[in-house]
């Protein structure tokens, strides 16, 4: 089965993966300004190309759209956190034998608090606000 897709569909698409290729040639080569030109790129591309598409009116921002959204966002954290605390058990338990990788266990500690401190007052700012 093959799914046609508009080609300005498909620009959307390409400039998160052309992103993620070229920052993996960046990191890969060890050179750090490279690699935040080539997000500063991103964002530029990403914004052109969303006003791009809403002078075409192919921005949709209904019902349906924004419930997908918001549906993929919850989903996409909730994956997230569960990754989170695996590594962070799977860290604390080899940090035991290996000491390198504690500063590893520890980032991952925070990040893990930070992304629940994040959506909690998130949660409790649109409770507020809607």
């Amino acid at each position: 089965m093959v799914i046609e897709m508009e080609r300005w569909r498909f620009v959307g698409y390409l400039i998160p993966a052309a992103t993620a290729s070229m920052l993996a040639v960046a990191l890969w080569m060890g050179n750090a300004p490279l690699a935040f030109g080539i997000l500063a790129g991103a964002i530029g591309a990403t914004f052109l190309y969303s006003e791009w598409v809403k002078k075409r009116g192919e921005v949709f921002d209904d019902e349906r759209t924004l419930k997908i959204d918001e549906m993929s966002s919850r989903r996409t954290l909730q994956i997230l956190v569960v990754v989170l605390a695996f590594i962070m058990v799977g860290l604390f338990i080899l940090s035991k034998r290996e000491q390198s990788l504690r500063s590893a266990y520890y980032l991952v500690l925070g990040l893990m608090l930070l992304v629940s401190t994040l959506k909690i007052l998130l949660k409790f700012y649109y409770y507020r606000v809607m």
